[in-house]
């Protein structure tokens, strides 16, 4: 028998529930990861390895929970934590590049289906029609979905509601959903479906010169738009990669010739436009018939933060964490303005150093001063860049102070850095 589906809580008793679960996914396992951490110092060798299988075991809620090692702490139990943040850093690694599932079933409104879908999958999901200046209805709809992938739940929901995404939100980390435009079809029959990412055709133009007839050819635009729990810094494709044949079984042929194609991220899109480019088929061809291959995404990984609680004696002061270092290297003042010089180094930042770099200036860093204050950013350049390293150079306004004297500074950046592939087909698309 089908459950109904989870209502928004709104007795006492079930907003009560609610804030249990919410507890039970961070806090409630604190008091037994610091146990366990204690215990990878205690004087028996099985105790210490049954501490460091139990903390892995725990799964990726520990992360945050991890304590940073400082000189005080013993040698050993620096070793057995470098461990187990290894492990469970590969095992976050791996769920951020799975897609994530949805489970609804019944009748419920809009507002409750998005927060469900925003609980079950950590995708944001916000309403951006008012701000647009159209209508803000509630509307019931009737789900039947059991583990369904985000995308294609997403689409369902959408496409109930008579609504669209909107592409162009500059909200970090969130899609955006409109009015459905008139004329505009239904978003489930037109999505193709590679894990994280949903691509769509949304044009098909055939060109000619007039004055070299042999510069003729198709333009095919696809939107590509991902889970936004993640943030691809660029896709790629190699055209050998890509197969397409038209109604009549012929193949079409792409004029991007042997070169990959890259398709960098700007700011905080949660889609690109590809451009694919085809030789014209002949006239007699109504429809590509089915266009499929495979591409890969850079993707940032989870983000890491670097805390130096002495800013004047921070220089020389090296930090590392789930594969990236940053190292203070200098700071001093400069008229009115600190200069704080820090370089980050990765294990393996693949191509995400080299010509698609934009998303490093846009990592968080302030500085806290003695009473908490934050201490925002007030300029930033780099002043060399490698395939797996970086040189930033932070600029604060201090005011009057003539010294950094106990202000922490505090840098977040993604570690991992990973290529995840993505198998496509796009199916009958109508020529012009």
């Amino acid at each position: 028998m089908t459950k109904p589906p989870a209502k928004l809580a709104e007795t006492k008793e079930g907003k009560k529930e609610e804030k249990q679960e919410e507890k039970s996914a961070s806090d409630l396992i604190a008091p037994k990861v610091r146990a366990l951490i204690k215990q990878l110092d205690a004087s028996e060798q099985a105790k210490r390895e049954a501490a460091e299988k139990e903390l892995i075991a725990l799964g990726q809620d520990v992360l945050p929970l991890l304590p940073k090692p400082d000189a005080r702490t013993p040698a050993e139990v620096k070793n057995r934590l470098r461990r187990v943040y290894s492990a469970l850093l590969a095992a976050a690694v791996e769920a951020s590049t799975k897609p994530a599932f949805v489970t609804l079933s019944g009748e419920m409104t809009l507002s409750e289906a998005m927060a469900a879908i925003e609980k079950q999958t950590g995708n944001k999901v916000v309403d951006k029609r008012e701000e647009m200046m159209q209508e803000t209805p509630d509307p019931k709809v009737t789900l039947a979905l059991e583990k369904v992938p985000f995308w294609q739940a997403l689409d369902t929901v959408l496409d109930a509601a008579n609504l669209q995404l909107y592409n162009y939100d500059v909200e970090t980390g969130a899609l955006a959903y409109v009015a459905r435009g008139e004329g505009s079809l239904p978003r489930s029959a037109h999505g193709s479906y590679g894990g994280l990412f949903r691509l769509e055709p949304t044009k098909l133009e055939a060109t000619s010169d007039l004055r070299n007839p042999m510069n003729k050819g198709l333009r095919l635009t696809v939107d590509v738009a991902w889970e936004p729990r993640v943030r691809p810094v660029v896709l790629e494709l190699a055209p050998g990669d890509m197969k397409g044949t038209d109604d009549a079984g012929g193949e079409l042929t792409s004029d991007a010739g042997g070169e990959t194609l890259e398709f960098p991220v700007r700011g905080t899109n949660a889609g690109v436009e590809l451009e694919l480019g085809f030789q014209l088929p002949p006239r007699s061809v109504k429809q590509i018939a089915s266009i499929k291959g495979k591409m890969s995404a850079l993707v940032l990984g989870r983000v890491e933060e670097f805390e130096f609680t002495d800013l004047e004696k921070a220089k020389g002061v090296e930090q590392e964490r789930g594969g990236v270092t940053v190292v203070v290297r200098e700071v001093r003042k400069n008229e009115e303005i600190f200069d704080v010089k820090v370089r980050v180094k990765f294990g393996d930042a693949g191509k995400a150093l080299e010509s698609h770099q934009g998303w490093i200036y846009d990592n968080e860093c302030y500085l806290l001063d003695k009473s908490g204050n934050r201490i925002e950013v007030a300029g930033l350049e780099a002043n060399s860049t490698g395939a797996n390293e970086v040189g930033l150079d932070f600029k604060f306004d201090l005011g009057d102070e003539t010294s950094a004297k106990g202000y922490k500074f505090i840098y977040k950046t993604p570690a991992a850095i990973v290529r995840i592939p993505i198998e496509f087909e796009l199916k009958n698309i109508e020529l012009p």
